[in-house]
């Protein structure tokens, strides 16, 4: 098999091409990367080691995808911030999710090649999830039992209601899916949507608006100043990425029991964290640190955690806990300390 990984030197992407360069080393396994983001240039020499294929070049621009050789695309390129085109990054987050995206898309559709697609749970507006009733305890929020569509006891279903504003991060997501749904009903693209909750571990350049886990465990480590927003009780739930590759394996190798669909896929309830309760972790299995409190940042969410229950029934559901997730990653940056030192300081 021929694979290629867009944004193949982020972290979802890099630890993917490891995965299967290690589980299946006769695949041609190809990483594009435009190497925008802090720290991804990192990812180059381990990749090439192990006798994966690194191209510099960027899904904005199809002539740097129309040569290439593949027969399956993981599109895991992306602007990830969800406070990405409130400053002047506007346009380089549309060029990238959006319209990037469809040069994936054109490009598969020459090869004849089906796209997994890396969405978000961002794609759920804030209006909707904010307004939920919520059950508010000392350390965090939960859902209240409610009749809403896409609201279970597990968390939200793929059901939940797409109408409102969530961000032009998650629009430019949500767009990009709507525009697979055409490929595959006018043009025969063969694809899958992930629609990832928060993804963590070991390898991830962690920061306030993207990878929390990771820029918490390194601010306790590094004793970088640190500010809980708002209350605190902000819950999400938490998919280590070992756990995400494992499913993208079973949906790479049974394309057609996978094709079309859309799943939501997350660490699910067992697996949620409030802020409190990440910071009680980090105090556990770092050290102590006292750390304050500052006003709710813009485009919060007081919940997110993902009901697995669609994606159950094609044999998946994640193993590794919250707390073995905060574990792997701090293990992590304490055995590399020094060289990552230039990441998160």
């Amino acid at each position: 098999m021929k694979i290629l990984i867009t944004g193949g030197c982020g972290f979802v992407g890099s630890s993917l091409a490891k995965h299967f360069k290690t589980r299946y080393p006769s695949y041609e396994i190809t990483v594009l990367d435009n190497l925008y983001r802090k720290g991804s240039e990192l990812n180059i020499e381990p990749l090439e080691k192990m006798g994966i294929t690194f191209i510099k070049g960027d899904v904005r621009f199809y002539d740097d995808l129309k040569d290439l050789d593949f027969d399956l695309l993981i599109e895991a390129s992306a602007e990830p911030s969800v406070m990405a085109g409130k400053g002047a990054d506007r346009r380089y987050l549309i060029d990238t999710n959006f319209n990037g995206l469809i040069n994936c898309l054109d490009a598969a559709l020459e090869k004849e090649a089906p796209v997994i697609f890396i969405s978000t749970s961002r794609v759920y507006p804030m209006s909707v999830i904010n307004s939920l009733k919520y059950i508010v305890t000392e350390d965090r929020y939960d859902v209240a039992s409610c009749n809403t569509a896409g609201v279970s006891e597990n968390g939200f279903t793929e059901k939940l209601s797409l109408d409102g504003a969530r961000s032009l991060y998650g629009t430019t997501k949500l767009a990009g899916e709507m525009m697979i749904t055409e490929y595959i009903e006018t043009l025969g693209l063969k694809a899958i949507v992930n629609r990832s909750g928060l993804i963590a571990g070991a390898g991830q350049f962690g920061k306030t608006d993207q990878g929390v886990i990771t820029h918490w465990a390194a601010s306790y480590i590094y004793d970088k100043k640190l500010a809980i927003f708002g209350n605190g009780k902000q819950v999400r739930d938490i998919l280590h990425v070992k756990d995400l590759i494992r499913l993208i394996d079973m949906q790479i190798h049974d394309i057609d029991k996978f094709a079309g669909e859309t799943f939501n896929v997350g660490g699910g309830l067992d697996n949620s964290l409030s802020i409190r309760e990440l910071d009680d972790l980090c105090k556990k299995h770092i050290c102590d640190k006292k750390v304050p409190t500052k006003p709710i940042r813009e485009l919060d969410l007081k919940y997110y955690v993902t009901d697995n229950n669609k994606i159950a029934h094609y044999g998946w559901m994640p193993e590794i806990s919250a707390e073995e997730t905060l574990i792997d990653i701090a293990n992590w940056i304490k055995d590399n300390k020094e060289d990552l030192r230039w990441i998160f300081v």
